[in-house]
């Protein structure tokens, strides 16, 4: 099976689609939607309503499958989302939160991010060109490799260790999501070796 890195930014070629460089304001860190953590962990008591504004320095209000970001936060409308969590066997978390225009009026409430719980060490230091933090997260890479001696026991969805801020859908889920027509979805197959 064939493994894909998702795009944040989304389709970044189409300016029609909403975009955001803000961060989401409300119940949940945005450093917690990146790092894999099980936000109900983080919050034992719930989540506080989330809210996420779209920047007026964006054109696009039109409302796809994802919402393009520079900040790697999964946000899909729920049409989206349900497909994504019933293919997906391993551990997800779907956060709702409301979409607000650059006027701070509720232009969505159809979104939630998704959570993927966790991380996997799958990542062939041999074959990848990166450069590492002191703690051992890659900071930057020119060449990301996946280990293929893992490649069968991976999931549809995950983080990487060390990178917790990409994203790998299998070819399943690629497949099920281009098949139902979603927008603004980019995928670049990964290497293994």
């Amino acid at each position: 099976m064939k493994y894909f890195i998702f795009n944040t930014l989304g389709d970044t070629d189409n300016d029609n689609y909403c975009f955001t460089s803000k961060t989401p304001d409300g119940g949940v860190d945005s450093y917690d939607l990146i790092a894999g953590f099980r936000l109900s962990d983080e919050y034992p008591d719930g989540i506080e309503d989330v809210y996420w504004s779209l920047g007026d320095n964006f054109i696009g209000l039109e409302l796809a499958s994802y919402i393009g970001n520079p900040n790697s936060i999964l946000a899909f409308n729920k049409s989206s989302a349900k497909l994504i969590t019933s293919t997906v066997q391993s551990e997800i978390e779907t956060i709702p939160f409301t979409l607000l225009n650059s006027k701070g009026k509720v232009y969505s409430n159809d979104y939630v991010f998704i959570n993927p719980v966790g991380s996997i060490d799958c990542i062939n230091w041999k074959e990848t060109v990166c450069d590492r933090s002191t703690n051992g997260d890659v900071s930057s890479y020119e060449r990301l490799v996946l280990d293929k001696k893992k490649i069968g026991t991976l999931p549809d969805l995950f983080r990487l260790q060390f990178l917790t801020d990409e994203y790998i859908f299998s070819e399943t889920l690629v497949d099920t999501l281009l098949k139902a027509e979603h927008t603004n979805l980019i995928f670049s197959e990964i290497e293994f070796a």
